[in-house]
């Protein structure tokens, strides 16, 4: 016991230290770098002041079979954590045997017993210790993982929502072309048959209604297979979705400046750069373990009960007997197998340490390049927003031209087409805004 006692606090192996990496002082790319920390910290997809878009968060949330699986592996590693703890308490059983045997000599002999038993491990050397750091840490680790997962699950809803809101708008916006452009070609035609207009200026028109037609399916599959993979997100059965693409021109709000905040900060926030921390955690300790395997385990056994050699003996007289015993196993010569688990589990801890420096740099890489993103899109919606102004009056333009015979209709037919384009690109690029601001709010961390 006072060996025991003496070697109670020793624990081999090396003690963990928090990995070092170079973060900057500020991002490159955030104009509001000054206002402080961010203000991701909550419900970010609310900031886009769409209920819809919130309600399918909150359905892919609870729904969710992927986000459901890691919910199950965090209890799977308390489970675990709580079996390792166990190792540190003595193991307590019972044994009842009853045996006969016989020979010419004996013949028949008979053994009863009722043995209560305990066998502890005394942990001398840190082995069960640094075992049951490294599941603390891994389930930590795992904790993060299920963050992870709910932030890119929330993230792949807002953008295929948005994707979702563009196809329909480019639907609308090629079914209405198809019909004004019908009109016009009926228009063009009874001109033709008067004799007030040329074939040429007919298969033109022919031709521009033909293109408008063309998008319409294209559009429709596109719109179709993205409600498919929403399903999916918000594990529910396959079914279409009532939207108004409109929205993207009307309700559906571009947030404000998104302060990010210090990059430091990142460290703490991002769900994935902590699992890559608990993990450099986790295999640390199991350094610490491979180790320990390398020093004498030592072990106390005790057993008592009553033994007879008849049953009824069992419950007459003093059957009582007890055994009690240590036991220190070394190992000594394995043909270098402990020293090379050693070596083993130190490259593994060296791994998880390259891939938490690589985490925080792949992390901020994202944030810079999310930041840059919004930046340049904000500028680039202004340009379409102008652009679209332009084409319309355009548009317009040459139509009252055309009917006043000052122009061709080859003038009409770039107009319409430069027109359609630009109302198709400015929902696009629409759509890609949003998506960079939950790219944006995704590389930050935010909601958790």
């Amino acid at each position: 016991m006072a060996v025991t006692l003496a070697f109670a606090g020793c624990a081999v192996g090396p003690k963990f230290k928090s990995p070092e990496v170079a973060v900057p002082s500020a991002y490159i790319y955030d104009s509001v770098a000054s206002r402080g920390d961010t203000v991701v910290n909550l419900t970010w997809w609310d900031s886009f002041g769409d209920p819809m878009l919130s309600g399918l968060i909150i359905q892919a949330l609870d729904s969710n079979r992927n986000l459901a699986v890691a919910a199950s592996r965090i209890e799977q590693a308390r489970l675990q954590l709580k079996m390792a703890r166990a190792e540190f308490g003595p193991s307590v059983g019972l044994g009842v045997r009853g045996e006969g045997t016989y020979t010419d000599r004996t013949k028949i002999v008979q053994q009863y017993s009722i043995e209560p038993n305990i066998s502890w491990e005394i942990d001398l050397f840190g082995k069960l210790r640094r075992t049951a750091e490294a599941a603390r840490a891994q389930m930590l680790a795992t904790e993060q993982n299920y963050r992870s997962v709910m932030l890119s699950l929330a993230a792949e809803v807002a953008t295929t929502y948005f994707n979702l809101l563009q196809y329909d708008m480019s639907l609308r916006i090629s079914r209405e072309t198809y019909e004004l452009r019908k009109s016009s070609q009926d228009i063009i035609d009874s001109m033709v048959y008067y004799g007030m207009s040329s074939a040429v200026d007919q298969e033109q028109a022919k031709s521009l209604t033909a293109t408008a037609a063309a998008a319409i399916p294209q559009y429709e599959r596109a719109k179709v297979q993205t409600e498919m993979a929403l399903c999916a997100l918000l594990g529910q059965n396959p079914h279409p979705f009532d939207v108004d693409g409109t929205r993207l021109f009307t309700s559906v709000l571009v947030p404000t400046e998104v302060p990010a905040g210090l990059p430091t900060s990142l460290l703490d926030r991002r769900p994935d750069v902590r699992q890559a921390y608990y993990q450099v955690a986790a295999a640390t300790a199991n350094v610490g373990v491979a180790v320990a395997n390398r020093y004498p385990s030592v072990t106390l056994t005790g057993e008592g009960g009553l033994l007879s050699s008849t049953l009824k003996g069992l419950f007459h007289g003093n059957p009582f007997g007890w055994s009690a015993s240590l036991s220190i196993a070394e190992p000594l010569f394995a043909w270098g197998r402990n020293k090379r688990a050693v070596e083993v589990a130190q490259e593994e801890n060296r791994q998880a340490i390259l891939n938490y420096e690589q985490s925080v740099i792949t992390a901020l890489g994202e944030v810079e390049s999310a930041l840059a993103g919004v930046a340049t899109y904000r500028s680039q919606v202004e340009r379409y927003r102008e652009l679209l102004r332009a084409t319309r009056t355009t548009q317009m333009l040459t139509q009252e031209l055309y009917r006043n015979g000052s122009n061709t209709y080859l003038d009409v037919l770039d107009a319409e087409r430069e027109l359609f384009s630009t109302q198709i690109s400015f929902s696009e690029v629409l759509s890609a805004q949003l998506a960079e601001y939950v790219s944006l709010y995704k590389a930050l961390g935010g909601g958790w």
